[in-house]
């Protein structure tokens, strides 16, 4: 069994430390957050205990740590984690900057431990047979992908969200992330980015509301994705053309299984298949969390990656710098 201590128990921290208890191959033994009235609930909440961040860290018996706390901390509490000797599973996004996650996955080589991103979105099963039919060769090669994720934006009017110093950015870096890294995971690495962003809605906001970004790969395959916190409807949808079909995943916010699924196949001559979740239990977080100790078990660096993670987040400054500079990136 893993022995597993969770830092932040805000409403993420909570789900991924309740997760931690629903996986055959860890035990949670202590949750950790700054404010110690919120540490103390939430351990009496989940039955475990709770402790100071440095007293955990100096814990040899932990094992992995999983990171949930405003992303201007990922960075310090990544690189303290890795170097007591932990893995690390840092909530999405992996950090504010490139240059921060750089050194996140710096630490994590010299230290020799793994540096996984939160990536719950991954594993919808929607999104789960998706990528087994694109990589079936159903569809044929990948030529394209259009995406937008959004919410109304409301749960995170005034929070710490809106504050760029501790936020690092708006939609695209908190949503529009998960998106970034389902193109890069059906698609490859991207070398060129165009991007805009603008306040549509949350005028009052210093980070962006919305936001639009067009990638390239090195043989001009195309990746547009749509980022907003003023989407009343819908959540997640993506889709993939090939040079033989296409596959759809099309979901809802408060489902986390991805809802519904199409695909269509040249070779089948016109037969439209679809799936639907809507009736599944959400469960992304807890079967990413056993790949997560599956991996460290086998010794088997975790997907997304910490080099996954730094991608998308030079994904995000390209559309960031490209907004400011109206040039392709």
């Amino acid at each position: 069994m893993i022995k597993v201590a969770v830092i932040g128990v805000g409403s993420f921290g909570k789900k991924r430390a309740a997760a931690v208890k629903e996986c055959a191959k860890s035990e949670l033994v202590f949750v950790c957050d700054e404010d110690q009235k919120k540490a103390e609930a939430a351990a009496k909440e989940l039955g475990v205990k709770h402790c100071d961040i440095t007293d955990m860290l100096s814990d040899s018996g932990i094992e992995a740590v999983i990171i949930c706390v405003p992303n201007k901390y990922h960075a310090p509490l990544a690189v303290d984690s890795l170097n007591a000797g932990k893995h690390v599973l840092c909530e999405k996004p992996l950090t504010r900057t490139v240059k921060e996650a750089e050194e996140m996955v710096s630490a994590a080589a010299k230290a020799k431990r793994f540096l996984k991103t939160g990536s719950n979105h991954r594993y919808f099963a929607s999104v789960m047979k998706a990528h087994e039919v694109v990589k079936s060769g159903a569809i044929g090669e990948v030529i394209s992908l259009n995406g937008r994720i959004g919410n109304d934006g409301e749960r995170l009017r005034g929070s710490w969200f809106w504050d760029k110093e501790i936020s690092g950015g708006g939609t695209i870096l908190d949503n529009g992330c998960h998106l970034l890294d389902i193109a890069r995971w059906f698609m490859g690495d991207f070398v060129e980015a165009s991007g805009l962003t603008t306040n549509l809605y949350w005028k009052e906001c210093p980070v962006e509301d919305t936001a639009t970004g067009i990638f390239l790969t090195a043989d001009g395959r195309m990746a547009t994705i749509n980022s907003s916190w003023r989407q009343l409807s819908g959540y997640f949808h993506f889709e993939i053309n090939g040079t033989d079909g296409y596959v759809t995943v099309d979901g809802r916010f408060d489902t986390h299984g991805g809802d519904n699924l199409y695909w269509q196949s040249a070779k089948e001559k016109g037969k439209i298949h679809r799936e639907n979740y809507e009736g599944i239990k959400p469960n992304s977080y807890v079967l990413e969390l056993d790949g997560f100790f599956g991996n460290i078990e086998k010794g088997v660096d975790p997907e997304p990656s910490g080099q996954d993670g730094l991608e998308v987040i030079k994904m995000v400054e390209a559309i960031y710098k490209s907004n400011a500079t109206k040039v392709r990136i």
